[in-house]
């Protein structure tokens, strides 16, 4: 697109409710390839299972839209908008302040680029609160996106004149979906088993739940293929995965720990043990396996953090005040925190003024 308004999506809005790449109809839906990057770190290594869930479909939404064509040329989508992935830009004479070695500096200079464009208005879609006010800075328009699309335009027509205008269109649209919904429930009412080997080229839990496979037939097919090959080392993580969300904590690091043998530098396997054994109040246990991660990738905050909190469980304050001071400062660093920032914060507080509550763990 040449002209028109463009919107740059950052990585928290997709974290927060990928289908935020639909929003914008009629418009022109821009996703830096920096951001690309940065879901494919979280998704595999991020703490909260909603953020790796949220990446994994975000990437995945990318991916049936690519079927259609070439995201670097631009994709329709179906209400009218096109979705484009970008992987350079024209940052020539772009803000001295700007380092493009920064995921999010290199967000903002994408958005700055294309604002330059000849009638073009860029608008950077984001829900953090520094890189909001970097861009309004920059003269970019910025939208905070806090997981529901608020009017964009205070000259928007009302929806009822809209309805109207459209009243043929929403006509076929409804008896299209009447019969969409019809097919839909004859075919899911179909006498056949659902089974997932049908899904050959699909190996993840989380990916496999959201297109509505049950977590009790994920772990018979996981189990079948332990019972076939118990070095099966993607059915171990994933039976893992599996058992961490239904709670059962004690078994999931029994897999857990049969992959680690396999892989022992397998970062999110080691930060998921670490936390299912915190759960269950292994704490010591718990540091053991997070200190090994840590000596691995000591400047990730994620896997600081949760050992601050292991030893806080534990006891070890002073250990535990060390870890969650690193997990703040290398968060405020990297300007991304992928765990509650303000609480590890009054955690640290707490535990410096000696209150035994400041950490409980429900039983």
């Amino acid at each position: 697109m040449n002209s028109g308004r463009v919107y740059v999506v950052d990585t928290n809005a997709l974290l927060n409710d990928p289908e935020v790449l639909y929003f914008f109809s009629g418009s022109e839906v821009v996703v830096p390839a920096a951001v690309l990057k940065e879901l494919d770190h979280l998704k595999r290594r991020g703490k909260d299972r909603r953020i790796r869930y949220h990446g994994r479909k975000a990437t995945r939404l990318l991916f049936e839209a690519s079927q259609h064509g070439r995201l670097v040329d631009g994709v329709p989508l179906g209400n009218g908008s096109t979705l484009r992935v970008e992987s350079k830009g024209d940052f020539e004479d772009a803000p001295v302040d700007l380092d493009l070695e920064r995921t999010d500096d290199l967000i903002l200079a994408h958005a700055w680029a294309i604002n330059r464009r000849p009638l073009v208005r860029a608008t950077l879609v984001t829900n953090d609160l520094n890189m909001l006010l970097r861009a309004e800075a920059m003269g970019i328009d910025a939208y905070r996106f806090e997981g529901k699309l608020d009017r964009l335009h205070q000259q928007e027509r009302g929806l009822l004149e809209r309805a109207r205008e459209r009243r043929w269109t929403l006509l076929f649209a409804f008896l299209a979906l009447l019969f969409l919904s019809s097919t839909a429930y004859l075919y899911v009412t179909r006498p056949a088993q659902v089974n997932v080997a049908t899904l050959p080229q699909v190996d993840d839990s989380s990916l496999l739940q959201s297109l509505g496979i049950a977590p009790s037939i994920l772990e018979d097919y996981y189990r079948g293929r332990i019972r076939e090959d118990e070095e099966d080392l993607a059915a171990h993580i994933n039976l893992g995965n599996v058992l961490f969300d239904q709670g059962e904590f004690l078994q999931a690091v029994e897999h857990y720990r049969t992959a680690l043998q396999q892989e022992p530098d397998n970062m999110s396997v080691l930060t998921d043990t670490g936390i299912a054994l915190m759960e269950l109040g292994h704490n010591q246990e718990a540091v053991v396996t997070l200190n090994r991660a840590v000596g691995l990738a000591p400047s990730d905050s994620l896997i600081s953090y949760n050992l601050g909190l292991a030893h806080a469980l534990g006891g070890n304050s002073e250990e535990a005040i060390r870890s969650l001071d690193r997990a703040v400062r290398l968060a405020e660093e990297q300007q991304f925190a992928r765990f509650p920032l303000e609480e590890a914060k009054r955690l640290i507080e707490d535990l410096r003024t000696g209150n035994s509550n400041a950490v409980r763990r429900d039983s």
